[in-house]
């Protein structure tokens, strides 16, 4: 189970406040052991085969005023690691400290000492990572994506942004220390809110657009792409009629994710195969108190064309209801029978295992499903002799389905005023039905 780390005996809530992304803090002399947790998604960063997390939330000390009484300042936090598809949490003694904070002249801080617009640096000793017996012996690289998280392997080692560490007989790594720098303490008394502005107008905006042609080989560079959005805004606060750059962001990081989110494979050099389009979302966190922003930004490629889904029209032969991928219906609208509409060439079975046309609008895959039943209908074989009725008392046709014929139907029955139940079939719009009792 996931514990929080407490590094004095000051509660509070805490927003997360490490540049560039969130952290946390923790206690001072206990050693840390980390255990087993739920699955997430495996680390794919080649340089490392562990990814750890610290997640260090600091308060800034609020001084005594004529309207408050003095806060003291205070640190709190977690350590998570993935490996293999697991994730790996710091389990502490509720009330003992293990974090060690620094100025940036190195000089030791209390927790409750800690002030606003100054970056600290929190080291975290004695840390190990069980990752079970199954794991004994083997030799793996510890790393972060956050590039402001450390380790060291040996005490008197130098901070080093991966190590090489072998597991003993109990699948378990050690490592001296993790250290965390430049995590700012949250002013709680700054109300400001982060907002994105364009750099040409000024105006604050809440959604963006660039524009960038690819090369002679469809490719860009992700440096490209953050150039094109950093010149065209930025994040800021508003405070005594003037904006403060006490804001952090990380554009590459952000394209990096959107590609990642679209599959979209880059190369050591940071060149990819453009789509037409993807949107990057750009977050903004503010190092006095914690608030964001988050700008999405369409990134457009107009030398690269839009890629259009094969599609085919088909009727619907039986009123039908939208489904999503996991085979659950999306809202209350429905086609009605005899319409048109445009899907994919061919069905998908989702996960309840009936096959399905996903819709497709103006050449684009809309993740909205049909049950193929409603439009090529199923085939299924008569075991009576049939007529083709058009309503409960009165026959369509003068036509009589032999037993054994193979008819195809639309759908699910319909009841009819006689209180039986009827297929649809015919790929026409006729009324043209054979009693469910009929067919096998």
């Amino acid at each position: 189970m996931k514990k929080n780390l407490r590094i004095v005996s000051v509660a509070a809530a805490a927003l997360l406040a490490v540049a560039p992304v969130a952290a946390t803090a923790m206690p001072v002399n206990a050693a840390t052991t980390i255990n087993a947790d739920s699955a997430i998604n495996a680390n794919t960063n080649a340089k490392y085969d562990v990814d750890v997390t610290p997640s260090i939330s600091a308060i800034a000390a609020v001084a005594k005023s004529d309207t408050m009484p003095a806060i003291p300042g205070s640190l709190t936090g977690s350590i998570s690691a993935s490996y293999n598809g697991k994730s790996y949490t710091a389990n502490l003694p509720k009330d003992s400290g293990n974090a060690t904070i620094t100025d940036s002249n190195n000089n030791t801080v209390k927790p409750a000492k800690l002030e606003a617009d100054k970056a600290y640096t929190v080291t975290v000793p004695d840390v190990s990572f069980n990752f079970g017996s199954e794991n004994a012996g083997k030799v793996i690289t510890i790393g972060s994506a956050n590039p402001n998280v450390t380790f060291t392997k040996k005490t008197g080692d130098q901070p080093a942004s991966t190590v090489k560490v072998t597991l003993d007989q109990d699948g378990v790594a050690k490592l001296s220390s993790v250290q965390i720098k430049n995590v700012y303490a949250i002013d709680t008394t700054y109300n400001s809110n982060v907002n994105f502005y364009d750099v040409t107008t000024g105006a604050i905006v809440t959604t963006g657009a660039v524009s960038i042609d690819a090369d002679n080989q469809g490719q860009l560079n992700i440096t490209s792409v953050v150039a094109a959005i950093n010149s065209k805004y930025f994040a800021a606060q508003y405070d005594k009629k003037q904006l403060t750059n006490d804001v952090t962001f990380d554009t590459e990081t952000a394209v990096k994710d959107a590609l990642k989110a679209q599959k979209i494979e880059v190369s050591s050099v940071g060149y990819f195969k453009a789509p037409h389009t993807f949107t990057v979302n750009v977050k903004a966190t503010s190092n006095k108190n914690g608030k964001s922003a988050t700008l999405p930004v369409t990134v457009t490629v107009p030398n690269v064309a839009d890629p259009v889904v094969p599609s085919q029209s088909k009727t619907i032969m039986h009123n039908a209801y939208f489904y999503d991928k996991d085979a659950k219906r999306v809202g209350t609208d429905k086609v009605t029978r005899y319409n048109t509409v445009t899907v994919a060439m061919n069905t998908t079975k989702l996960a309840n295992g009936i096959s399905y046309y996903e819709v497709i609008e103006n050449g684009k895959a809309t993740g909205k499903y049909i049950n193929a039943d409603n439009i090529d209908g199923t085939k299924r074989t008569l075991k009576h002799n049939a007529y083709v009725y058009k309503t409960s008392k009165k026959r369509a046709n003068k036509v009589v389905l032999k037993k054994g014929t193979e008819v195809t139907t639309y759908g699910g029955s319909y009841k009819f005023k006689n209180g039986q139940r009827y297929y649809k079939i015919g790929a026409n719009t006729e009324k043209t039905y054979v009693k469910v009792a009929n067919f096998e």
